[in-house]
């Protein structure tokens, strides 16, 4: 009887310092999730200064004043600005150019496939990605969404990790480079 009593005493004593150990983790992981809502508290994801609304439909017909002004207005600070030009021949060449780079933003297989409304954004802010790398620019632009949803979120590396992060449980939260 009394090797019994020993046995779950010493049970007990394991089971108290486990306990005390995983409350220490849990603590932990309350630090980190404070850090991060305090990061987040201080950069606001989506806020008119990080995030634009595309459209990719406007994007794809060649509307380029519905968004177009806003990218140039992130783009200030760094002594940037997107000149867009549309060829004269667009309708079938389905050709652009930004700041003197021709850029066809899709494919009349694309056109007929409906896979425009994706490769059109795409090509689009690759090559405005370009652009910012070849001055040295830190952000780049990120989409999120897809469709008339489309939007795009200038971002430094570091943000687009942080926000991946905080969004790792929503999938469609996360932004893509592309």
């Amino acid at each position: 009887m009394k090797q019994i009593l020993h046995i779950l005493l010493a049970l007990m004593i394991v089971s108290c310092s486990q306990n005390s150990k995983r409350s220490g983790k849990d603590e932990s992981i309350k630090q980190v999730d404070s850090a991060i809502t305090s990061t987040e508290a201080s950069f606001h994801f989506y806020s008119d200064s990080v995030l634009t609304s595309i459209d990719a439909e406007e994007l794809c017909e060649f509307n380029f004043d519905f968004f177009l002004p806003q990218l140039n207005q992130k783009l200030t600070e760094n002594d940037l600005k997107l000149d867009v030009q549309i060829a004269d021949d667009y309708e079938s060449s389905y050709e652009i150019e930004i700041n003197g780079r021709q850029v066809k933003l899709y494919k009349n297989e694309e056109l007929s496939n409906g896979k425009f409304w994706d490769s059109g954004p795409r090509n689009f802010f690759r090559t405005v990605n370009e652009i910012l790398r070849d001055k040295n620019v830190d952000e780049q632009f990120y989409l999120l969404y897809g469709g008339n949803d489309l939007h795009a979120v200038f971002l430094t590396e570091q943000q687009f990790e942080l926000m991946s992060k905080i969004n790792k449980d929503d999938k469609n939260e996360i932004p893509y480079l592309p």
